[in-house]
């Protein structure tokens, strides 16, 4: 998707001098933001990289995509790499955050396509939040303890391996964690089918809201299609078409400069009060009106 740069991005950036892209950050760095060329983390900002914010004390709100969402003890939320996130100044939150690229987790000697497989990071699908019982608490952060220090010791030929290994062991137990509460196991097939949609409506999204053009991009029909998103997100196509498109305008309208007429020719509209209506539809807001909430 032709995303506006003009958006307050955070891009993987190391705090800490390493030559790999990955970090783990505490909440003692995260509540020091005066860092220079960063936005200010309790504001929002759309990041290039993956996530996962574990609380290993306390209790609060985080903010993904102008949703807030409750954490406590236990918690792991993930976010994906284009979501606009805020933190909340929390000074009594102990948390860690595990910030790392596509590229970091998919490279080295354990190479696999993991971040395909994960659903943590599937927004269209799930809550980002996890909760872990006593037992998981404990294998956690073990494990985060072990990728801390790691982290923390001088590098040599094997951190960056050693520290994927863990990450990687981190993902497939919150996954395996998500699988085991859903109440229903999703068809391969179908999810294979959804991520393709989804990669195909990322990238036209600002260019067409028809679902037959979705449904020729995958060589399908329009009933097809509505079946494999009913299916894995009990929404037609057309629900999560128009939801994206909203959630995109949002990004757009709370993170730059751009005019509402500006917004309106970007995501698609020719005429600026057709955008208008279609915003307050389906957020009961105009444009104007969310801008200044936010």
């Amino acid at each position: 998707m032709e995303v506006d740069r003009n958006i307050p991005g955070l891009s993987f950036q190391s705090l800490h001098n390493k030559a790999y892209e990955f970090q783990i950050v505490s909440n003692k760095e995260i509540l020091v933001h005066s860092i220079p060329n960063r936005p200010d983390p309790f504001r929002p900002h759309r990041i290039d990289f993956y996530a996962a914010l574990f609380i290993l004390n306390g209790e609060g709100n985080h903010y993904v995509d102008f949703q807030t969402y409750k954490y406590k003890k236990g918690s792991i939320i993930f976010i994906s790499k284009e979501q606009v996130q805020a933190f909340e100044e929390n000074e009594n939150r102990e948390a860690f955050f595990l910030l790392f690229t596509e590229n970091f987790i998919e490279r080295g000697s354990l190479n696999s396509s993991l971040m395909q497989e994960l659903s943590l990071y599937n927004y269209q699908l799930y809550s980002p939040v996890i909760n872990l019982d006593e037992e998981e608490m404990k294998l956690f952060s073990f494990l985060v303890d072990k990728i801390k220090a790691e982290y923390d010791a001088p590098d040599d030929a094997l951190t960056e391996e050693l520290i994927q290994a863990t990450l990687k062991i981190f993902l497939g137990l919150a996954e395996r964690i998500r699988k085991k509460n859903l109440d229903i196991v999703i068809q391969s097939k179908y999810k294979t089918d959804f991520l393709a949609f989804q990669k195909i409506l990322s990238k036209h999204i600002f260019t067409t809201r028809k679902v037959q053009f979705y449904a020729q991009q995958m060589n399908m029909s329009a009933k097809k299609l509505n079946r494999i998103t009913q299916e894995l997100s009990h929404k037609p196509a057309k629900v999560l078409i128009t939801e994206t498109l909203i959630l995109e305008s949002k990004r757009l309208l709370m993170n730059t400069s751009l005019s509402i007429k500006e917004i309106s020719y970007k995501v698609g509209f020719e005429d600026p009060t057709n955008f208008v209506k279609f915003f307050k539809k389906h957020t009961k807001f105009t444009p104007i009106d969310f801008r200044k909430k936010h």
